[in-house]
């Protein structure tokens, strides 16, 4: 059973009868019922919705990119500082053998 309203209308001379239903949904309609700018330019508003989510979207994937370069950049330098070390300590190895050579060298000439 759904309950129904009803009202006399003069004009008709009948009375008519209305589930609730059907009104509060009138009724919902009129309250809820967008304004005049977002009916008329729907396409526009969802457009610019579309254009804020994909700025944040292309905002998200600039930030990642510059945090992998922040990351690749501080690996870099500790490939650089690694580098480094080893060059330093080849040389003093160079340096060593150069120095032991030419002191057997120098023992074979006398």
């Amino acid at each position: 059973m759904t309950l129904k309203y009803s009202f006399y209308c003069q004009i008709c001379n009948a009375t008519h009868y209305f589930p609730i239903c059907y009104i509060t949904s009138l009724y919902l309609n009129k309250i809820n019922m967008p304004d005049a700018f977002v009916k008329n330019n729907l396409s526009i508003v969802i457009s610019f919705v579309v254009a804020v989510f994909t700025a944040g979207g292309i905002f998200a994937e600039f930030t990642a990119l510059k945090d992998e370069i922040h990351l690749v950049h501080d690996r870099l330098d500790e490939k650089i500082i690694t580098i480094d070390r080893i060059e330093a300590r080849l040389l003093d190895i160079e340096k060593k053998l150069e120095y032991e050579r030419g002191l057997l060298e120098a023992k074979k000439k006398k």
